[in-house]
């Protein structure tokens, strides 16, 4: 490395005085005088040249060049001389004489023995709440799931008419579910066609399923954990591009719902809450004013929850072309305000169900709603009907036996009757196998799918 350039020597640099003020309590500090030899001056001892001395004198007084004695800065009375010898390591450690504060430094670390005067009690600390009630009512659900959801009223959910159960799928979990015309589509492994003609179609391995919806040609289109996946009427199955908005954003599509004639065929709710539809083959925004927070269709009906301010509900019974707006007053605006609501309406019956914030319902088209007593952990809900009356059902996932509870809500007074349990095999490798994921109901059967498979249920008969 180049050495840098030396500055010419110097014979002396003297530095300016400084400013000394009136106050005679200012302290001179001194003058400060720098020499640097020359190369033509020979000292007695022989001094390198990049040497300098320095010598500094604090004068205790401003008229004065006496040099400063030891400065005492005050203090030393706060502490006690240190003893002359170290005490032996082997013996009694020295201790601070007429300390007053008693550090108990020489106390065992095992000791129980507290470090002050204060009493902490066992230890320090007040006894927690009980978490979960002593007293639990079989027929009531778990008290677990009640216990860390204080938003969904508790309640008795009597037992009702009793539903058979017919088997489709067991111990594959089925994970979505679409229902119209007496023709069930349902997502597993395979993407399985219930109706006049059964079959199945195999679905790209690891692929899970969200929703799904069938198209007017036959098509059907699913957003999954790998992107859009579209099946064609000839059993091929690809992975197409999505909206341009689901690629700027990089929000997954989460939800698709489509409709029976109408302007745009198909729609898709992303899960950054934007909206977008499809006319003509081509994918355009939907503005609907909020973040879009759930989507259903049935026929040429569209549900549209909506939060911006505060949240509504938007319906469309013309495919999309135009929607109406509920304003949902309480309790649904608060389980509209869940983390994973979901929502339907169909005639004058509005329903809204969170898994944490429980299941409401409405019967005058949204005007009032009622809570539904002992809807805890809502997992899928469906419109069909139960002895010839609109009714809506419920799955209830119940974590202490990893079963889902269904249930049957009369509209009018909102009370629930228990119809069924589903429950998978025990997997010690699986979790949550007793979970329903989605709900569809068609010509009086209640289809519902979920950890355990797909399964088939109606009322029992005399």
């Amino acid at each position: 490395m180049p050495s840098l350039p030396h500055s010419p020597p110097a014979d002396a640099l003297d530095l300016p005085d400084l400013d000394k003020g009136d106050d005679a309590d200012d302290i001179d500090v001194g003058v400060f005088e720098l020499s640097l030899s020359d190369d033509d001056e020979v000292a007695e001892e022989t001094v390198p040249i990049d040497t300098f001395e320095v010598d500094i004198q604090v004068l205790t007084d401003s008229g004065s060049n006496e040099a400063a004695s030891d400065l005492d800065v005050g203090g030393n009375e706060l502490m006690e001389a240190l003893p002359d010898d170290v005490a032996d390591q082997d013996g009694d450690a020295v201790h601070p004489v007429g300390n007053e504060l008693d550090l108990h430094l020489d106390t065992p670390l095992e000791s129980d023995e507290p470090s002050s005067d204060a009493e902490l009690g066992d230890d320090g600390l007040e006894p927690l709440p009980e978490l979960l009630d002593a007293e639990g009512d079989g027929e009531a659900g778990p008290d677990v799931e009640r216990a860390y959801l204080p938003s969904a009223p508790e309640g008795t959910i009597a037992k009702g008419p009793a539903y058979d159960s017919e088997w489709l799928l067991l111990g594959t979990p089925c994970s979505a579910l679409w229902a119209r015309d007496g023709l069930v589509l349902a997502a597993a492994e395979h993407l399985m066609r219930f109706g006049v003609e059964r079959r199945s179609q195999a679905l790209p391995p690891s692929t899970r399923v969200f929703s799904l919806s069938r198209l007017q040609d036959d098509r059907v289109m699913m957003a999954t954990t790998r992107g859009l996946l579209e099946l064609t009427p000839g059993g091929s199955a690809g992975f197409v591009e999505p909206p341009e908005l689901a690629r700027a954003s990089g929000a997954e599509i989460v939800e698709l719902a489509s409709t029976s004639g109408g302007r745009y065929a198909s729609w898709a709710r992303l899960a950054n809450g934007a909206l977008v539809r499809q006319r003509d083959g081509v994918w355009e925004r939907h503005e609907a004013g909020g973040a879009v927070r759930a989507l259903t269709s049935h026929e040429q009906l569209v549900t549209l929850l909506v939060v911006s301010h505060r949240p509504t509900l938007q319906v469309s019974s013309d495919g999309g072309s135009s929607f109406r707006e509920i304003l949902l007053p309480e309790p649904a605006a608060t389980v509209a305000l869940g983390a994973a609501t979901t929502a339907l309406a169909r005639g004058g019956v509005v329903a809204l169900a969170d898994a944490e914030r429980g299941l409401c319902v409405s019967n005058d088209g949204g005007e009032t709603f009622r809570m539904v007593i002992g809807a805890v952990n809502v997992t899928a809900i469906a419109l069909g009907e139960h002895g010839g009356e609109p009714t809506l059902f419920a799955a209830l996932y119940r974590e202490s036996k990893d079963a889902s509870e269904l249930i049957a809500v009369d509209l009018e007074t909102g009370h629930p009757l228990r119809i069924a349990e589903l429950t998978g095999e025990a997997d010690e490798d699986a979790e949550e196998t007793g979970r329903t994921q989605a709900l569809a109901f068609v010509d009086a059967e209640l289809w519902a799918a979920g950890g355990y498979g797909l399964a088939k249920l109606r009322p029992r008969r005399a």
